[in-house]
């Protein structure tokens, strides 16, 4: 038997031993135990403040920013939580031009498309909101997206993917309406990658890694990997880069469906945040306990090369690339919230 199969099936009945000692009898449907007793999920670390200044611009975003987008029109949105929103921003200035109020708040946001519209799964409301990065429009409005929705991706086919973080699985939208829901699977599934029509999802209780195919709506891989995983985001149709926050790496895997490790990046610090370049073949990690970004070059994605890290903001949460200039935008979420902006020059080579 392959080692990798050994080692995903001692992953499975780990995770079957556990849910059986959680209540006698569990079911697929109550893979969700309460908060206090689940395993530690992976986390950012918190980070003290910066003990060197950021590099490039800083400009205030109140409300406790988190994820972060950038459009190919420049436009940045940025999810805030207090009060529950989307802040529509100049990538180039960091002015707030518009901030759409939500009913929940988010902590991820992707782009359906290079100028979206951004979706916006929130937490604490559990819908999925689509949002027009032109005007702030509201697109669709979909409720019932799980218990407290953490990330979403459309695949190729159109279909989004929504990660159920507290219930375990995923759920799949199409136009605006729930088409369908796999409720095994991830115990606690957190940061997504699309990949062509598969969605590639990390676990943040455990090293586990499963794909969706956003066509057929069914689970078509699993293993493990790294050792506890955050965030996700895809290099190209078939490769995706996995935060390892507990592990101190950046794991970069090949999705066929089935899950091969092509390469791995050393990451001290509580990687968690990802962002990736495709024009200048850069993928940029942000190390949350040392405020730091490291930028990867991942010209041959098989040996990427650490170019170097350049101070942030405090706990640097987030990070997304403005595709036209290639400046790097970064979230810092303490104490009082605030937006990074280094212009490519800045940027180690």
């Amino acid at each position: 038997m392959p080692n990798r199969l050994i080692k995903a099936v001692g992953v499975l009945l780990a995770v079957i031993t556990a849910v059986a000692g959680c209540g006698g009898g569990a079911t697929t449907e109550q893979t969700s135990a309460p908060r206090s007793a689940r395993p530690p999920a992976a986390e950012p670390a918190p980070a003290g403040a910066p003990t060197v200044a950021p590099i490039g611009m800083v400009v205030p975003i109140p409300g406790g920013p988190e994820g972060i987008v950038v459009g190919r029109s420049g436009t940045a949105a940025i999810a805030v939580r207090n009060p529950p929103g989307v802040a529509l921003v100049d990538s180039t200035t960091g002015v707030v031009r518009q901030t759409v109020q939500m009913g929940g708040a988010a902590r991820h946001l992707s782009l359906a498309g290079v100028d979206g519209p951004v979706l916006v799964p929130l937490e604490s409301s559990d819908e999925l909101v689509e949002v027009s990065l032109a005007d702030g429009n509201v697109v669709s409005r979909t409720g019932g997206v799980g218990r407290q929705p953490h990330d979403a991706v459309r695949t190729s086919n159109g279909t989004v993917v929504v990660t159920n973080e507290m219930g375990g699985g995923v759920v799949f939208v199409r136009d605006g309406a729930v088409v369908g829901s796999l409720p095994a699977g991830p115990p606690q599934p957190g940061g997504a990658a699309a990949v062509g029509k598969y969605a590639a999802v990390a676990d943040v209780q455990g090293n586990g890694v499963w794909v969706y195919d956003g066509s057929t709506r069914e689970q078509v891989a699993q293993g493990p990997v790294g050792t506890k995983l955050t965030h996700a985001v895809a290099l190209s149709d078939d490769l995706v880069a996995f935060a390892d926050t507990d592990g101190g790496a950046v794991l970069i895997e090949r999705i066929t469906p089935q899950i091969s490790e092509l390469a791995r990046v050393e990451s001290p610090g509580k990687p968690y945040g990802l962002a990736h370049d495709p024009d200048r073949r850069r993928l940029f990690v942000t190390l949350t306990a040392t405020n730091q970004l490291q930028v990867i070059d991942v010209a041959d994605p098989a040996t990427p090369r650490i170019a170097g890290t350049v101070p942030t903001v405090q706990q640097p949460n987030s990070v997304a690339v403005e595709p036209r200039s290639g400046a790097v935008l970064i979230t810092g979420s303490s104490p009082n919230g605030s937006l990074q902006i280094i212009t490519e020059d800045l940027l180690p080579r």
